[in-house]
């Protein structure tokens, strides 16, 4: 039995933390002596002999507790512990601390030339305490200048060597203090030691997180104190490395810790391998990556010269329907019981599946959709509607629950994301149940900015396109349908895209869909909701449909008709008055004309210019109080009747 296991056999845990005055309450309870507390959040459990600080986290047995709190070896810590409660180690091996190993292995550090092989100065060597040992033949890394960690790395066959954590604790990242170190000077974060020690020799602070395993711990240490400078990540150019770069960019994002991925090994894999081949190339590298980050994270409002965003290289938007729907935050508007629910289903079955979504091709990518005002047995019954018996795809993911913005609704999208990572279309249905509370004294614009706000930064961090699906107000504006999105104008100014539904009496057959944004151009649409479908469908652009509108009231007007059958024969032409001309609309039509003779006069003004491209003149004459109207078939329109009428007796003949 070794010390370690000796020491843990005869100690008690609750014996040992009170003896380093942590007192304990009749629950085991405490004030946690690692952090600052009133509630005591600290605790021990005799049965399993260890203990635990629900505040900072920190856990372990005696040994662990006495080395944290000494700030010792843990082998150190052991044996303080044996000489506090005069413990019986009999016949435990003397082992030989991992400050005592390190040393020796220091001094032996010249009969080695592996480091001088990597690129690594003897300058560099001595400053970061680097040792061989002889016995392993292998190069000895110490995690810090404190001598407390170290790893080995074989010269024959790259095997590691790490002592093990009742001797050393947990593996700490290799120079984690340069996280919160005072100069301010950006932090490269790289995988191996190694290249750690690269950049350092450049002159810039580096942390290793010894593999890619390692970024959940430099997470946890950012995440409990925030680094004093923003971070470089450049991990190997591999896809091991390219993928734990952007795992740990998302959760550094999350965190709101400053950063950069930056790429300072060039065409090598790593930044160590271009040491070996051009140390210059490496140490150039490093400047523009520093040069980088101050663009980025430098003081006042962060402005960029002209000539530099000219050459910037920028990941343009992502479109989900082009033209129509990029990424970002987007809100369709539509009274009550239009058909709101069914446009934002029918959108996610055509994104999922890549197919048209009125008549607009898509880009087929994953759809959540949160359907929070209905039940599943509703949201089952639309889904088997619009489907009509074909498969349902398996990228889309529908609910109907979700928190609200200030209770948990970004937590909620992030863990549908860690699922789901297909997800680019998120559809919530409707804006009114994510929202929070509002806050005291809050005007209505600042809380629709503030709560939209935070559902724009958070599809922009995504890259994805956030969906909302809102009301109307009841008071019309014709003029500016845009001006009757219910709540204040803080909605519009942050969404990038705009959808309207409206219609100017709800029985109306179509209804016209008015589009606007940031990225795409102002256009109207006229859509029609088919009830045996359940599905809406484009019926033409809002223009066409207005000009078919009007150029069937023009042919169905009861005037135009009279005076096109009054000039069909010869001399195609015909005067009077306006009383003359109500009485011809009743000889023409049958039907008595509702207007009078001065609503009658504006509506001949109304229908002149489209009577003249309809080969029909107009003029009028006053004579006192009266006035004639004459109307005739314009000149080159009576040419070609003249022509048709002698070919037609040509014919004839």
């Amino acid at each position: 039995m070794d010390i370690f296991e000796k020491v843990k056999e005869q100690t008690n845990i609750a014996d040992v933390v009170e003896s380093f005055g942590v007192q304990l309450n009749n629950k085991d309870k405490g004030l946690c002596p690692f952090h600052n507390e009133k509630t005591p959040s600290f605790s021990v459990d005799r049965k399993s002999n260890i203990f635990k600080c629900f505040g900072c986290g920190e856990t372990g047995d005696a040994i662990a507790f006495v080395s944290k709190i000494k700030n010792i070896e843990p082998l150190n810590a052991a044996k303080c512990i044996a000489d506090m409660y005069r413990l019986d180690l009999g016949d435990c091996p003397n082992r030989v601390s991992i400050k005592d190993y390190l040393k020796a292995c220091i001094r032996d550090v010249e009969k080695t030339d592996y480091f001088a092989k990597r690129g690594i100065a003897a300058a560099t060597v001595k400053k970061y305490c680097l040792g061989y040992d002889v016995k392993r033949n292998a190069i000895v890394l110490p995690y810090s200048s404190e001598l407390r960690y170290y790893q080995t790395r074989s010269i024959v066959d790259k095997k590691f060597f790490k002592p093990t954590t009742e001797e050393a604790g947990a593996e700490p990242l290799f120079n984690r203090n340069a996280l919160w170190g005072a100069s301010k000077e950006p932090v490269f974060i790289v995988e191996s030691p190694l290249c750690a020690l690269s950049v350092m020799q450049c002159g810039s602070p580096a942390v290793s997180l010894c593999g890619v395993g390692g970024t959940n711990k430099l997470v946890k240490e950012v995440k409990d104190k925030k680094p004093n400078a923003p971070l470089v990540l450049c991990l190997d150019n591999d896809e091991p490395g390219k993928k734990a770069s952007k795992s740990l960019a998302d959760e550094l994002s999350k965190l709101k810790v400053p950063y950069i991925v930056y790429n300072i090994a060039g065409e090598k894999k790593d930044p160590n391998e271009l040491l070996m081949e051009d140390a210059k190339a490496l140490a150039s590298n490093v400047q523009l990556a520093k040069k980088e980050v101050k663009k980025f994270y430098k003081r006042g409002v962060g402005s960029i010269v002209a000539s530099d965003l000219l050459t910037a290289e920028f990941d343009p938007p992502e479109w989900l329907i082009p033209d129509v729907l990029p990424q970002g935050l987007a809100i369709l508007c539509a009274s009550s019981k239009v058909g709101k629910s069914w446009m934002a289903m029918q959108m996610c079955l055509a994104v999922s599946r890549g197919k048209e979504f009125l008549d607009y091709v898509t880009n087929q990518a994953g759809c959540l959709y949160l359907a929070l005002e209905d039940g599943v047995y509703r949201l089952q019954d639309r889904l088997k509607k619009l489907l009509c018996k074909e498969k349902s795809p398996d990228n889309f993911y529908l609910s109907v629950k979700a928190d609200v913005l200030d209770g948990g609704l970004i937590k909620q999208l992030d863990e549908e994301f860690e699922e789901h990572p297909d997800i680019k279309l998120i559809i919530i249905d409707t804006l009114q149940k994510v929202r929070g509370s509002v806050k005291r004294n809050e005007i209505a614009y600042a809380t629709d900015y503030r709560e939209l706000g935070a559902l724009k930064e958070y599809a922009d961090k995504r890259k994805v396109c956030i969906f909302l699906i809102h009301h109307l107000r009841k008071m019309a504006d014709e003029n500016d349908v845009f001006n009757m999105i219910s709540g204040s104008n803080g909605i519009m100014g942050v969404c990038d895209t705009i959808y309207i539904i409206y219609k100017k009496k709800r029985q109306d057959e179509n209804a016209t869909m008015f589009m606007t944004g940031r990225d795409i151009k102002q256009q109207d649409i006229v859509v029609h909701f088919n009830e045996s479908k359940y599905r809406w469908e484009l019926v033409g652009s809002a223009e066409d449909e207005e000009r078919k509108r009007k150029k069937r009231e023009y042919e169905n007007n009861p005037l135009v008709i009279t005076i096109k059958e009054i000039l069909k024969n010869p001399p195609y032409a015909w005067k009077g008055t306006a009383s003359d001309m109500l009485k011809a609309i009743y000889d023409v039509t049958g039907q008595p004309c509702p207007m009078d003779t001065r609503a009658l006069g504006k509506a001949i003004t109304d229908v002149k210019t489209q009577l003249y491209y309809d080969g029909i003149e107009h003029n009028m004459k006053r004579n006192g109080q009266s006035r004639t109207h004459y109307f005739s078939k314009r000149q080159k329109y009576m040419q070609y009747a003249q022509r048709s009428f002698l070919d037609n007796e040509n014919d004839e003949e």
